[in-house]
């Protein structure tokens, strides 16, 4: 069945194209929504070949050696997260135990490992940060936005989907410095740790009203 993705262009803008499957959302995060970060890309500090050391400057996100000819790409780096709802309709969110943003809240989740796809990725960090084993569900959508706070930020490339817990009780752990269950209405909308989360969670309040 055909269906339309919304597809956010820039900040505060759309539009829809056909595809198939369920409707996915792909979004760009407002920046100054949040904590600040550096805008600069992946290979923007890089002066110097990782193979040869011979000076080497990226210019349009590609590092190219002028003297072994290596290439070095630019690329955004995949996550996958999950949003947990329990029956009486709260929302697990885990507060950050290191940096970048120590002591804000963000939705559980984490960085996907090489030849890992985002689903399974989403499983481990639950399990590694709560605990718990979940089912994930519905893929809310892909939000862009950028991880870091000094120096060069990489751009991520966020996967969201929502999930129910099938096993265990959420207890910190790993990078974790505290679990907690929060109503929609009560979620601390000011100490997110990245721009995009409020997104996320504005989606599921509208799905969930």
């Amino acid at each position: 069945m055909l269906c339309a993705s919304l597809v956010s262009t820039s900040p505060g803008s759309s539009w829809k194209s056909p595809m198939r499957a369920s409707s996915v959302t792909v979004a760009v995060a407002k920046r100054g929504t949040g904590p600040i970060v550096a805008d600069m890309g992946e290979l923007d500090q890089w002066k110097h070949c990782p193979r040869c050391g011979a000076d080497a400057e990226p210019v349009a996100g590609l590092l190219e050696c002028p003297e072994c000819g290596f290439r070095v790409y630019a690329s955004s780096k995949p996550t996958a997260s999950a949003v947990c709802v329990d029956d009486e309709g709260r929302v697990l969110l885990s507060r950050r135990g290191i940096d970048p943003f120590a002591g804000k809240w963000d939705l559980p989740g984490g960085f996907v490992d090489e030849e890992e796809h985002p689903r399974d990725c989403v499983r481990r960090e639950l399990r590694e940060e709560a605990g718990v084993e979940i089912e994930p569900l519905e893929l809310l959508g892909v939000w862009i936005d950028r991880y870091g706070g000094n120096g060069s930020a990489a751009v991520t490339l966020n996967f969201y989907w929502t999930a129910r817990i099938v096993e265990g009780t959420p207890e910190p752990h790993d990078d974790v410095a505290e679990l907690r269950w929060f109503p929609p209405s009560e979620v601390p909308a000011d100490e997110l740790a990245f721009p995009h989360t409020r997104d996320v969670l504005a989606l599921v309040r509208q799905q969930h009203a």
